[in-house]
């Protein structure tokens, strides 16, 4: 299917970007550690990345693309008077959010860290989040655009426009640190959100998508604002469960923070360059499917693309469970980032990583959703699955004092409940014995690859030859015996791997 095509295009790129990531997390680990200072720049980071994961990878795309590929299809002019009255309003918005937030600093720092409320880390915190949110002007145009070329199935270069505001980290921490301190972090993100920008205006621009900047309402602009409100709501419910992590992490000890962070970014990795990617292309193409009336397509992809899901999450939750020691190991153990920062980090890893699957499958159901114009199912599923979310964290923190695994492990179970409810409240006509049957020759294949990863592991001493040989062989063992069980998905792959070879030859 074009989706998945998409989907692998998305991901290459991202990869590119993600692998520079962690190159980025190890230098900022190295120069600075895990301390009062890290925790006041995460916490300042925060609040733009948030906001940018709800722009750049939900409920913008969500209310824009399906809204763009009607307009289009009915006329390309309209379509372009469309996209430029919206932009000019969706930048008055990111402006007047980005100013309340500079104004009202330190109440926004009180609010997303109450624990640091007090003293230096407050301080260097609230001066952090005046430094870096307009960060968020930047990458909100650079999502707009992203938005605009996926509609024309231009996914590589947006999606490898990240990897330039992690070389612009990594420069930054490199050079700048002896003169600025922690604030070179938040000179690099500036910078880095411009250079995303830039990089795609070319691609742009041979696409036809520059237009002129209107204030002049288009007809759709109530429309979009209406979907992009629950929309919006929805993505940002999934968000404000890790600033409520955040907000309890901040009363445990110090460096809880960073772990989560790191944690996180790890986590990050196979969610980012697969299901993400999944789910941008995915709308991409169910939209267009409802716009034309053709259901059965549209109920197809969401089954390929549940399965899909399940492929990539199965295997990546076992990477990072039996592996993920030895990752944060290699990533991050050097300088001022000592082994007990890593295992803390491992902790927070594995409480993410349980709950992979329900990230992932909650992709392919919103995308259905949000395809159709209902943005108000995804808002209710998501609100249900952070207030459980919720509920767990305290428990599991206070009662259990479970620590930053249990701040991740309660975000995990929240993507369960999210799902869940995603799931029961639709009417998809999908094929659950399907489903299960390929869920059940996956989870075969991924016994086999923890064995390989465990004799691995046995057999050599050596930490970042376990992780590089571990990926490579476990990867394989994975792929050779889905397909060998004739899972669908590998059978695809290894279709576009023979196009592939027979187009170069």
């Amino acid at each position: 299917m074009n989706f998945i095509k998409n989907t692998i295009i998305f991901s290459v790129a991202t990869l590119i970007s993600r692998i520079l990531g962690y190159i980025r997390d190890a230098t900022v680990a190295y120069y600075f550690g895990a301390n009062v200072l890290t925790d006041a720049f995460y916490v300042a980071w925060r609040l733009p990345n948030t906001l940018r994961q709800l722009i750049g990878e939900g409920s913008f795309n969500a209310a824009f693309i399906p809204i763009y590929s009607q307009q289009e299809r009915q006329s390309i002019e309209n379509a372009k008077l469309y996209a430029s009255s919206l932009f000019s309003y969706y930048t008055l918005i990111l402006s007047l959010i980005t100013g309340l937030v500079i104004l009202f600093a330190p109440y926004f720092v009180k609010i997303i860290a109450p624990g640091i409320s007090k003293g230096e880390g407050f301080e260097v915190a609230t001066e952090l989040v005046r430094i870096v949110f307009p960060y968020l002007i930047l990458i909100g145009w650079t999502s707009f655009f992203m938005a605009l070329l996926n509609t024309r199935d231009k996914f590589f270069i947006p999606a490898v426009s990240p990897a330039l505001l992690n070389l612009s980290f990594i420069f930054s921490s490199v050079f700048f640190v002896d003169r600025f301190g922690i604030y070179a972090l938040a000179y690099g993100a500036l910078i880095g959100g411009l250079l995303q920008f830039l990089v795609q205006m070319p691609q742009a621009f041979k696409e036809g998508l520059i237009f002129k900047p209107t204030l002049k309402p288009h007809p759709q602009i109530k429309t979009t604002l209406k979907r992009m409100v629950p929309a919006f709501a929805a993505f940002g419910v999934s968000q404000f469960s890790f600033v409520i992590d955040t907000i309890i992490a901040s009363f445990l000890a110090t460096g809880a923070i960073t772990y989560l962070y790191y944690g996180n970014r790890i986590f990050q990795l196979p969610l980012g360059v697969f299901i993400i990617g999944l789910g941008n292309a995915l709308l991409v193409s169910l939209s267009k499917h409802y716009s034309d009336g053709n259901l059965r397509e549209f109920y197809t992809s969401i089954q390929t693309g549940i399965k899909f899901s399940i492929f990539i999450s199965l295997p990546a939750t076992a990477g990072m469970v039996f592996l993920g020691r030895e990752i944060v190991d290699v990533l991050l153990v050097r300088g001022n980032f000592s082994p007990y920062d890593a295992l803390i980090t491992y902790y927070a890893l594995v409480g993410y990583s349980v709950g992979f699957l329900g990230y992932a499958l909650t992709r392919p159901f919103k995308s259905g959703y949000f395809a159709k114009g209902d943005t108000k199912t995804p808002l209710i599923s998501t609100a249900f699955g952070v207030f459980g979310s919720i509920i767990f964290a305290l428990l599991f923190t206070f009662a259990f004092n479970w620590g930053v695994f249990g701040l991740a492990f309660a975000s995990s179970l929240g993507g369960f409940l999210n799902v869940a409810y995603l799931y029961f409240r639709s009417h998809f006509d999908i094929d659950i014995k399907d489903i299960s049957i390929s869920f059940l020759k996956n989870f075969i294949a991924v016994g086999f690859m923890v064995l390989s990863i465990e004799f691995i592991k046995f057999a050599i001493a050596s930490k970042i030859v376990v992780v590089f040989l571990s990926i490579f062989i476990s990867s394989a063992v994975y792929f050779v015996v889905n397909t060998l069980l004739k899972d669908e998905n590998s059978i695809m792959f290894l279709n576009i791997l023979k196009r592939k070879v027979k187009v170069r030859q």
